[in-house]
């Protein structure tokens, strides 16, 4: 495996976060690949359940407890019925 700057991902600029894969097979053929706008972009947003499976992955890979993860996932939620914030802060520290 080799990571590079791909002069064609530089141009397009930052704000597009360009992503290109080439991978070589062993019979020498090439297989490419770009995406301009990454999931998780503004272009391409995550829904909610989305980016709670991502936060479950990485609360997993913490080690943290799957049952703080989801309650944190509920506390997002509804965010917006909280009476107070320090709820869900209290909740995300270890």
């Amino acid at each position: 495996m080799r990571f590079y700057t791909d002069p064609d991902a530089e141009k397009a600029g930052y704000d597009k976060m360009t992503t290109i894969l080439k991978i070589t097979l062993k019979d020498g053929r090439t297989i490419s690949g770009r995406a301009d706008f990454g999931k998780g972009s503004p272009a391409n947003p995550m829904s909610f359940d989305e980016v709670a499976e991502k936060f479950l992955g990485c609360a997993a890979f913490a080690e943290w407890p799957a049952s703080k993860a989801e309650r944190v996932i509920a506390m997002v939620r509804k965010l917006e019925d909280l009476s107070d914030v320090r709820t869900l802060t209290a909740l995300c520290s270890k």
